[in-house]
């Protein structure tokens, strides 16, 4: 069965009602979940018809994936504008907390069922799999980049900015949902922070 062509907007109307039903299932799939929410509800959100949605995507799936390289990239942006303020404050630690907090703001309103659905897609739907390894990819590249114009490296990149990446991901699931009772989150940012700026080495050329 062939499969219709999505269209690819170029008008100024066209564009803003893609972005429109992309916030939308934005916000219905934080609310009920991936696997919870159709396509006549994002549609609903959006103000739409289904039938209108299916103009721009060409299906759940390919709404969820722009969903998510929306998110990823503004966080990318946000993350590199923070860092950019080290020129201003010439802090490393502080910088570093404030950008460890941007990347937790990723999970803001994100239920724990949706979280958990992505989860799993990632390691059961290839294009899942591929958005997060490209998202991966294009943000350490991206505060590698940021660094570096700032006369800073990492010592040991590939594996640090691995280790960087996990660790913060595990920070903003554990801020978002409180999994382990006990924990004080400003010193678990802190102390984040801390290891982070021990993997920075200062550029001497």
């Amino acid at each position: 069965m062939k499969t219709k062509a999505v269209r690819i907007p170029q008008q100024k109307r066209s564009i803003e009602k893609k972005e429109k039903i992309i916030e939308a299932a934005a916000l219905v799939f934080k609310q009920n979940g991936y696997f919870g929410t159709n396509t006549a509800e994002i549609a609903k959100a959006a103000g739409l018809s289904t039938g209108s949605i299916y103009a721009y995507f060409s299906d759940k799936k390919d709404i969820l994936l722009a969903c998510l390289a929306q998110i990823g990239n503004k966080l990318i942006d946000d993350i590199c504008s923070e860092i950019d303020g080290f020129s201003v404050t010439d802090d490393v630690l502080k910088t570093t907390v404030n950008a460890i907090r941007v990347l937790i703001k990723f999970h803001d309103g994100q239920s724990q069922l949706y979280h958990n659905e992505i989860k799993s897609l990632q390691y059961r739907d290839e294009d899942i799999k591929n958005h997060f390894k490209i998202i991966q990819k294009s943000m350490i590249q991206a505060i590698t980049n940021e660094i570096e114009a700032h006369g800073y490296t990492f010592a040991r990149g590939q594996e640090q900015t691995f280790l960087l990446y996990q660790m913060v991901e595990g920070i903003q699931d554990e801020l978002t949902f409180e999994n382990t009772p006990g924990i004080n989150h400003e010193v678990l940012v802190d102390e984040c922070a801390r290891i982070i700026v021990t993997m920075l080495k200062k550029n001497t050329d």
